[in-house]
């Protein structure tokens, strides 16, 4: 009898495909591989560069968007000229992390944010490289 074993060609990015939370919705992201590394695409409209914090700490990489408290109005939401009746666009917070381990050099990390999109790229490090042995012969 024959065994058919499946594998997840997926599963290497597992840690970075969990959702948490409330938060997962108000962050989509994709995640993909590129020959470096991971790059990772989180949408994130409305928010400015200086929103935006990108940090690493004990293998975990967060991405945290809060509107500063400076740019929103009072609690009514009213202006000088105008009174709202209805309103769906206030102040707001999110976040994502992903699990990343020592897979990937926290140090060269690059952020860019580009038409609401916050674009990461992650190398490898370099124990995580593959790297090619020399065979010798007797």
């Amino acid at each position: 009898m024959t065994h058919l074993v499946t594998r997840d060609p997926f599963a290497a990015f597992a840690p970075f495909t969990r959702r948490r939370g409330a938060h997962a919705a108000s962050m989509p992201v994709n995640v993909y591989e590129t020959d470096t590394g991971i790059a990772i695409d989180a949408t994130l409209p409305g928010f400015d560069k200086d929103d935006i914090e990108v940090t690493v700490e004990s293998g975990r990489l967060r991405i945290r968007a809060e509107h500063n408290v400076e740019n929103c109005e009072d609690a009514a939401h009213d202006h000088e000229d105008r009174r709202y009746r209805y309103r769906e666009v206030f102040r707001r917070t999110a976040e994502r992390s992903f699990e990343i381990g020592e897979r990937f050099d926290a140090g060269a990390i690059q952020a860019e944010l580009d038409k609401g999109v916050l674009h990461l790229e992650l190398p490898r490090a370099e124990a995580d490289q593959a790297q090619r042995i020399e065979i010798s012969a007797n």
